[in-house]
């Protein structure tokens, strides 16, 4: 048991290197871009029939996306672990191949990387920064301001410290590399299908599975997002975050998304706006390169509190 205790541990240090040194994979060999690959191909046909009809494609085709990956990398970490134990090259492969596939279900400095280039471009070059945001956001960037780009910056940062570090990690602590790459996979579903458009019902599987693997994840990553802002802001930023989490989170109409949205608008001291669908917050700052530097940090030290909640949680499961 403490040896499968020293590789789990081992493959988490290791994708965490990974994103921190080299980033994140090239598209051809990057499994989230095959996934999406994946949902591409098997939505062309799911937007006909009435809507149960859509609804039963929708599910059918996240099931497939789900299952394709769960198969093989579920084989590989019960059989490949029981081959690679008895050698060490062996092992050392295997440490790294699922370090590799962990990366690919999490990002902490490749966001980091991405918020502040956007930040800076808008500072330098407004249409730049409107084209790079298309990599934090999905939502319409045609005419925005430097305002509302880093708005929009700061409330992707608030959002994917969620999706895309806290979720992925506990789920690879409870479940293995197979539990992030499932979490993975229903998020990019939803990310592709999860709206409230033509995509709405073919959609709605794929949206509340993600729902609901993000219930838990969602709330437990308010203790260390108001940590961060203890530590980074003082006690007042603190307590702000609090109080218009209280009050705003239920403004985004996901169950779970306008929590760290409400947090990281009460903590930063600004209003994060959405036109025409919801202004959280209360803050009447602007917000500037130094509103989303404290995001980012705040993101870095909620990431960093996740990750060592995964070594404790690796413990427990050792000990069981």
């Amino acid at each position: 048991m403490l040896s499968w205790l020293l590789v789990q541990i081992s493959i988490l240090f290791v994708a965490l290197a990974l994103d921190a040194f080299v980033g994140e994979p090239p598209a051809k060999v990057h499994p989230v871009v095959w996934m999406g690959r994946i949902v591409a191909a098997l939505e062309k046909g799911l937007y006909k029939g009435t809507e149960r009809t859509q609804r039963l494609k929708g599910t059918a085709a996240a099931a497939v996306v789900i299952v394709s990956f769960a198969v093989p990398v579920a084989l590989f970490q019960l059989l490949g672990y029981r081959i690679a134990s008895a050698n060490s090259a062996l092992l050392l492969l295997y440490v790294g191949l699922s370090a590799y596939l962990l990366k690919a279900s999490f990002t902490i400095f490749t966001l980091q990387k991405e918020a502040l280039c956007v930040t800076d471009l808008a500072y330098t070059d407004i249409e730049a920064a409107r084209f790079r945001l298309r990599a934090l956001v999905s939502r319409d960037r045609e005419g925005l301001n430097r305002e509302r780009i880093l708005s929009s910056v700061c409330e992707s940062v608030a959002e994917n410290t969620v999706d895309s570090v806290v979720s992925p990690l506990l789920f690879f602590a409870v479940f293995g590399v197979v539990g992030a790459l499932c979490y993975r996979a229903v998020n990019t579903l939803d990310s592709m299908l999860g709206y409230r458009d033509n995509r709405e019902h073919a959609g709605l599987f794929s949206a509340r599975l993600d729902d609901f693997l993000n219930y838990l994840p969602t709330r437990l990553a308010v203790i260390p997002m108001l940590l961060g802002f203890r530590v980074m802001s003082g006690k007042t930023a603190c307590s702000l975050a609090w109080s218009v989490l209280k009050r705003d989170r239920h403004k985004k109409r996901a169950i779970n998304s306008g929590i760290p949205v409400a947090l990281f608008a009460g903590g930063l001291g600004v209003t994060l706006t959405k036109p025409s669908s919801y202004e959280i917050g209360e803050g009447k700052e602007d917000t500037t390169r130094a509103t989303v530097r404290r995001a980012v940090n705040v993101m870095l030290f909620t990431s960093m509190f996740t990750f060592i909640l995964a070594v404790v949680l690796l413990f427990g499961r050792a000990l069981t």
